[in-house]
């Protein structure tokens, strides 16, 4: 399998998972509150990363990350945001309406970040046809908070 089909299948299987977390982490949060399900989700995957890594032979790069720019730290600062999110919101507004809002914040941020270049990525036009799926995509998500 070439590298092109293994990050397409990732990152379906990763949409799947995140599905699933947010329905999970609700739950949790429901159970324990909002900060103590999303602080055991991020200890749980921050023990699992570094496992991995270790297994791997690939510890000395979490070392190295301490010595990169601060700038490229925030990673763990939206990741914090986005757990945090969605060990709130699923009980209120459900799953899905959790997703599709997550991905459509995810589009739109996408979007800004390829069209003016940010946060170290190469400028890529934001055309008609690219704004007009992510309209499309925002419309959905809106749809979904209709019960």
């Amino acid at each position: 399998m070439t590298g092109t089909r293994i990050a397409i299948v990732f990152s379906l299987a990763a949409g799947i998972a995140g599905a699933a977390q947010a329905s999970v982490s609700g739950a949790l949060g429901r159970r324990v509150g909002t900060i103590g399900a999303a602080g055991f989700g991020v200890a749980l995957a921050a023990i699992l990363v570094v496992a991995l890594a270790v297994a791997l032979g690939r510890g000395g790069s979490i070392v190295a990350a301490i010595h990169q720019p601060f700038w490229l730290w925030l990673g763990g600062l939206f990741g914090a945001t986005i757990v945090l999110a969605i060990a709130y919101a699923p009980p209120r507004i459900g799953t899905f309406a959790t997703v599709a809002l997550l991905i459509a914040g995810q589009l739109a941020a996408g979007a800004a970040i390829d069209a003016f270049g940010l946060l170290g990525s190469p400028r890529i036009p934001v055309t008609i046809t690219r704004a007009t799926g992510l309209l499309l995509v925002a419309a959905g998500a809106a749809l979904t908070l209709k019960r």
